[in-house]
């Protein structure tokens, strides 16, 4: 578990003894320890309501006459409990990893605190930590990223397939099920997985589909095109071209007689769905149906 993890579990109050017992003897703890002690000290007064409202209706009843709220001393305690929770949420903030997520047909330009870019495609993730990321520039990523990185110390990007290492360069990741790629468009990347360890100049490719270990030695674009708007595709099963489309346009698609499995190239754009379907359907010989609550139905020819 690393320090993330520790700290999550100590504020939320779920560390066991011996988790505890090892955090406590980390730097990280006692720095985290002096920042709550300081919010502590803003402790807002005790005040007990029910003895004030009493003490106010007996004194409105000797002396028949409303009793001016002492406003300044209310509004301190408002203000201290305020401190408090500003503080507490400073904190976790602080401390947590952020996370940037897009949905279905999004993609978001994410800024890394060394001005790194990172490019979201639609239904992806990255998490990262801002507080240590100028000595460990290390972030993990779930679904697809362009990322241009500036020059420096290691850069890593980890996935459930595989962990991309760089210094300084240009490069995309795609992670989806049963699917890693990733492609280097400028400088050198060094690609980690659990069957295989490559180093991919400018212009290379690696993905492992299935499990089984593909490398191209020549990629004839300059940077993704889904930056463009659209999704291509080279000898990939025919249901990583589906998932994707229902990615980008927010719909579900059923196969009827559809080999699922059999191998795609192509492309289709992400700004017109009829044109679209047309350039993943008449290649395979599928026609498609259109439901009322955009649902895609795919047929293929009966033998």
């Amino acid at each position: 578990m690393n320090t993330d993890q520790y700290i999550e579990k100590w504020l939320n109050g779920t560390l066991t003894e011996e988790e505890r017992s090892r955090f406590e003897k980390t730097d990280s703890f006692k720095e985290l320890r002096k920042l709550s002690d300081s919010i502590q000290r803003f402790r807002a007064p005790d005040y007990d309501t029910e003895a004030e409202l009493q003490r106010l209706n007996r004194d409105k009843s000797k002396r028949g006459k409303q009793i001016k709220i002492e406003w300044r001393k209310t509004l301190l305690r408002v203000a201290a409990m305020l401190t408090i929770v500003v503080g507490g949420y400073l904190i976790i903030s602080y401390y947590l990893p952020a996370t940037i997520e897009t949905s279905i047909a999004e993609s978001k330009e994410v800024l890394l605190p060394d001005s790194s870019v990172v490019i979201l495609n639609s239904v992806s993730k990255i998490t990262y930590n801002k507080r240590t990321w100028d000595k460990n520039r290390n972030l993990e990523l779930i679904g697809e990223a362009f990322f241009k990185v500036k020059k420096g110390s290691k850069f890593d990007v980890q996935t459930s397939s595989g962990t991309v290492s760089v210094l300084g360069t240009q490069f995309n990741v795609k992670q989806r099920q049963d699917f890693f790629e990733v492609v280097c468009y400028e400088g050198l990347v060094s690609v980690k997985t659990s069957a295989d360890q490559s180093e991919l100049p400018a212009y290379h490719s690696i993905r492992v589909v299935n499990g089984e270990v593909i490398r191209s030695n020549f990629v004839n674009e300059f940077e993704p095109v889904w930056l463009n708007d659209e999704s291509a595709f080279k000898s990939v099963p025919f249901h990583q071209v589906t998932s994707e489309f229902e990615r980008q346009y927010n719909v579900k698609i059923v196969s009827k007689n559809v080999d699922m499995e059999v191998l795609f190239t192509g492309r289709f754009t992400h700004e017109d769905m009829i044109l679209a379907l047309k350039s993943i359907t008449i290649p395979q010989n599928i026609s498609y149906q259109i439901t009322e609550d955009q649902q895609i139905i795919l047929t293929g020819e009966v033998e």
